[in-house]
């Protein structure tokens, strides 16, 4: 197993959250890798449409795509399941588009970590985490 698979597993351990290493095949023959952690729970003011209303959440399915060359390459951007919405029923700032992956759509959030943000060595999965976290409670 590979040093970097193996640092996730380690981290996801620790923190005891629920997850499925996710792999598959691209058109292009590389392989995407990502994990996905089913129900997190958040803080915050999100909605989904659930029946044409709009139905407050506390949890979601959140995945987070593994770079190549990461744990020195940077986390970037997430994932959600259901689509996630503002209460006024808007998509909240550059969380509109979505990704196809694992066999699912995806809620797309663009969200980028200045170089400054990620330490290689020092920062991994559960700095990400943390920043998904806020994301979800500020958005």
């Amino acid at each position: 197993m590979e040093r970097a698979h193996q640092h996730f597993l380690t981290i996801l351990l620790e923190i005891r959250l629920a997850f499925e290493l996710k792999e598959e095949s691209l058109p292009d023959g590389t392989q995407r890798r990502g994990i996905v952690f089913p129900g997190l729970r958040f803080e915050g003011n999100l909605y989904s449409s659930v029946d044409g209303q709009l139905v407050r959440r506390s949890a979601c399915d959140a995945m987070i795509l593994i770079p190549h060359g990461y744990s020195t390459t940077k986390l970037d951007c997430f994932y959600t399941i259901p689509r996630l919405k503002r209460a006024d029923g808007t998509d909240p700032d550059r969380a509109a588009g979505e990704t196809d992956a694992f066999g699912s759509k995806w809620q797309f959030w663009s969200r980028h970590l200045a170089d400054g943000e990620w330490r290689p060595g020092i920062d991994g999965l559960d700095t990400f985490l943390r920043y998904v976290w806020v994301e979800l409670r500020v958005a």
